[in-house]
């Protein structure tokens, strides 16, 4: 199983990463990545379609105790975004490789496990 970053989720709906990139894999995603993804405004239609036939694809990889207070050590160690921390955190606790197209924001976290599918 993977954990997809918000990033990558909407490249998929966007067309800008195949769909056969995930063929044959378990998705999960982290429960901010979907308020992340959906709750852009001004969402096209077929986005949002397209987003959430993903989204009930996907494992949902709720938020536990444990993730909240990984992502709290992660931002102590350094500075990064609510949403960054908490998606590195999920992907930490369930010793996931996390798919993103910025894997700049991650890579100072040790042990995460990187994929750039755009790359």
């Amino acid at each position: 199983m993977i954990l997809l970053d918000t990033n990558i989720f909407i490249y998929l709906a966007k067309g800008e990463l195949a769909a056969d990139s995930i063929a044959n894999t378990d998705i999960a995603h982290a429960s901010i990545t979907k308020v992340e993804a959906l709750g852009f405004p001004a969402l096209p239609a077929n986005e949002l379609l397209l987003l959430t036939e993903l989204f009930e694809e996907s494992y949902t990889l709720d938020l536990s105790a444990a993730i909240v207070n990984q992502a709290i050590r992660l931002r102590q160690a350094k500075p990064m975004s609510l949403g960054d921390a908490i998606i590195a955190a999920t992907a930490l606790e369930h010793n996931l490789e996390l798919w993103t197209a910025n894997t700049e924001d991650f890579i100072h976290i040790e042990k995460l496990q990187l994929v750039n599918p755009m790359s």
